[in-house]
């Protein structure tokens, strides 16, 4: 075995009552996750959150994001389309994070690209107790600082995704190959995580309950659409029609 795979199979499995958990204090308490995020995949963010039973605000005004993140469950950092303004909104999301006990997700959208990406994801990684969601790409040329953070949870999302913190360590391997196909589709993932940071606080199990119910539903979106087109579709409608039933019949329980 490489050791990839080892500790892909050291991982554990969440159970299908154990995401039920999760999905169900969401739909419950209904957390707004202030999603400072790529403008492309702004409104696939924001009805994905919906369909999942949360709340999206997508304020990005610098006189304004800290007023709007002091009253939210969570707080999503997505630097896919970063500009001059959401580069100076960002300190203020972290401050607000820091004094009020925020959970903060933090999505490196192509920062091994962009000298200007690895400063801003530096920045970020200072604060405790993030989570950082990228894929393999993204998480090795954020090695240097992720070892260097206090706390950190580690996603990184692929074929089977990895979720790591110093508590806990869990595999997914549902998703379908579609979901690379439709932009916003990933970012729209960091955004389910916080969601599940809401109302877990242990972000390893939030992140694997957030990916495995969200794989679960781009498996169903495939066997209904046509096409990528109509993924996108099916997939907020299996997010929304997400229940523990199902949960359970695919995860073979």
């Amino acid at each position: 075995m490489t050791s990839d795979t080892t500790e892909i199979a050291l991982a554990r499995t969440l159970q299908p009552q154990e995401v039920a958990s999760v999905l169900t204090r969401v739909a419950e308490i209904r957390p707004r996750v202030q999603c400072l995020t790529n403008t492309v995949a702004q409104n696939l963010t924001a009805n994905m959150l919906l369909a999942f039973g949360a709340i999206p605000s997508m304020a990005i005004h610098v006189d304004e994001v800290a007023a709007m993140a002091e009253g939210a469950g969570a707080i999503l950092i997505n630097i896919g389309t970063i500009n001059a303004e959401s580069e100076l909104a960002i300190p203020k999301l972290l401050e607000v994070a820091r004094d009020h006990g925020k959970p903060v997700v933090f999505d490196p959208v192509f920062v091994e690209l962009s000298p200007l990406r690895r400063h801003i994801a530096g920045q970020v990684l200072r604060l405790p107790d993030i989570l950082v969601r990228g894929n393999t790409t993204e998480m090795a040329a954020l090695s240097v600082d992720l070892e260097a953070a206090k706390g950190v949870t580690r996603v990184t999302t692929g074929k089977v995704d990895r979720i790591e913190n110093e508590s806990a360590s869990f595999s997914v391997a549902h998703g379908h190959p579609l979901m690379t196909r439709v932009t916003g589709i990933g970012c729209a993932a960091g955004a389910l995580i916080a969601a599940c940071c809401a109302v877990e606080a242990n972000k390893a199990v939030a992140a694997a309950a957030a990916l495995t119910a969200y794989g679960i539903a781009g498996e169903i979106a495939a066997e209904r659409c046509r096409g990528p087109g109509s993924f996108e579709v099916e997939l907020i409608d299996a997010v929304a029609a997400m229940d523990a039933a199902t949960l359970a019949a695919r995860m073979g329980t």
